[in-house]
């Protein structure tokens, strides 16, 4: 247990820190409509993430290509975002503490309750540092490309800290292994995998032939950009065999490209499809359809002209939904093709 004059420091130091962040504002000014969510690190993981043992003492590889070692099953574990808490539950862990719990996060019903009980630090980009220092945490969980600076601090402070990605499948299965073999839960955390791999490869083996493309247009109060392959949308579009107009365009941001409109243009997508950060969709939706209505560029891209324009919920698109992948999935495929899958069932 660290003493009251470390914690003391440790506050000063970390809070300090916390301020000179630019990510601590959450709420940037409205500017231009060509522009790029931020993202405090582009790079690629650098080693692959893992797991090494099933038992302890075992080390973790995350994201960053930080590694942790574990004496131990941690017991004081902080997550600082939804997707991973979610599943840090699903296989049977639990937490002290966790950010802010918006309604844009997607809790998975078996676990919701529970998990808004939960003391609430503050929003992933401004979490209050005398509290987590309060806590001492002997692992804290933060999200790859959106708290990097705030990892790096962690861990600079000597808290054990593990960071995650959960933009496609694959992650999840990583992140699934990583969280099992920390609980003690592997073979549940497995059986987990399995099913989620089951439920939308029969959501995938539905899909229809032919060739489909499709632009994801990122709203933010920055105005628009557009996501590309590794972002949530683009890995389920790339799942189910249709084209990304954006895939190749310079990564700028985690996930995301400038938007070119002239490169729409000439594309001709068959579905325009809308995310963002917006939280009231009827908002988000005026918004979008105003720039449709003010650019007489958009006026020539046939999926606005007919109506082709999807409007994804934040809960399942904004943030991964986890142990819920499935339901986000077929959300997009049964947008596409209400035909062959039914409407869509919001979150």
């Amino acid at each position: 247990m660290r003493s009251l004059s470390h914690r003391f420091r440790v506050s000063l130091t970390f809070l300090l820190g916390c301020l000179a962040l630019a990510g601590c504002s959450s709420e940037p000014a409205a500017t231009p409509s060509a522009s790029v969510e931020p993202s405090a690190d582009i790079t690629a993981p650098r080693d692959t993430p893992g797991v090494s043992s099933d038992s302890f003492p075992m080390t973790v590889t995350d994201w960053s290509g930080h590694t942790e070692t574990f004496e131990s099953a941690p017991k004081k574990v902080i997550i600082l975002s939804g997707t991973p808490l979610n599943m840090w539950y699903d296989v049977s862990g639990t937490a002290v503490a966790t950010s802010t719990i918006s309604e844009s996060v997607h809790l998975s019903e078996d676990h919701a309750a529970e998990i808004k009980e939960l003391p609430q630090l503050g929003e992933p980009y401004s979490i209050d540092p005398e509290k987590l220092v309060e806590l001492d945490p002997d692992l804290v969980i933060t999200m790859y490309g959106m708290q990097d600076t705030l990892s790096s601090q962690l861990q600079e402070l000597g808290f054990p800290t593990l960071t995650v990605r959960t933009n496609d499948l694959d992650d999840l299965d990583e992140v699934y292994q990583i969280f099992g073999a920390l609980n003690g839960t592997a073979d549940e955390a497995a059986t987990r995998v399995a099913d989620i791999r089951e439920q939308t490869d029969a959501i995938s083996q539905k899909w229809p032939d032919g060739d489909e493309s499709a632009v994801i247009l990122f709203q933010s109060e920055k105005g628009l950009s557009v996501k590309l392959d590794n972002s949530i949308a683009g890995a389920m579009l790339s799942q189910l065999g249709v084209t990304n107009i954006a895939t190749g365009l310079p990564q700028q941001g985690s996930d995301s490209a400038v938007l070119d409109l002239e490169e729409i243009v000439k594309d001709q997508p068959d579905y325009v499809l809308v995310t963002g950060r917006f939280t009231d969709p009827d908002r988000a939706k005026e918004i979008m359809e105003s720039e449709f209505a003010k650019n007489e560029a958009w006026q020539t891209v046939d999926a606005v002209k007919d109506g082709k324009v999807i409007y994804l919920p934040q809960e399942y698109f904004l943030y991964n939904a986890g142990p819920d992948y499935p339901l986000a999935f077929e959300y997009l495929a049964a947008s596409l093709h209400p035909e062959i899958y039914g409407d869509p069932v919001e979150p």
